[in-house]
């Protein structure tokens, strides 16, 4: 009766742990993917997509490719502050000023690689 009475303490136990710890890993996920977040972090992946596009084919001298790389991770670095600050989340506002910004280096990144 004992060893019984332990075995289902422990499995009561081993559940709420694993209960617990299944929605703040869905809230990440979901803090990860939502759409905003989404929107950034493709954009943010298809800049580095030019610049290394424009490396290999040499339109990017290396210089200016330094120079759009720093500012890149200077956006994913202001992108995770926000979203740590927001409590995992961006706000509407905030990813419109990323988007602006990431326009803004959009179109240097082009004319870098056209001139």
């Amino acid at each position: 009766m004992k060893k019984g009475f332990i075995v289902w303490g422990v499995t009561a136990a081993m559940v709420g742990v694993l209960g617990a710890s299944a929605p703040s890993a869905s809230a990440s996920w979901f803090s990860r993917h939502h759409p905003r977040r989404a929107e950034i972090n493709h954009r943010e992946w298809r800049q580095q997509e030019r610049i290394a596009h424009g490396i290999h084919n040499g339109s990017l001298s290396p210089q200016e490719a330094q120079q759009l790389e720093s500012q890149e991770r200077a956006l994913r670095q202001q992108e995770h502050a926000e979203v740590r600050a927001n409590g995992g989340s961006l706000t509407r506002h905030q990813a419109r000023q990323l988007n602006h910004e990431e326009d803004t280096l959009s179109h240097e990144i082009y004319q870098d690689e056209h001139n």
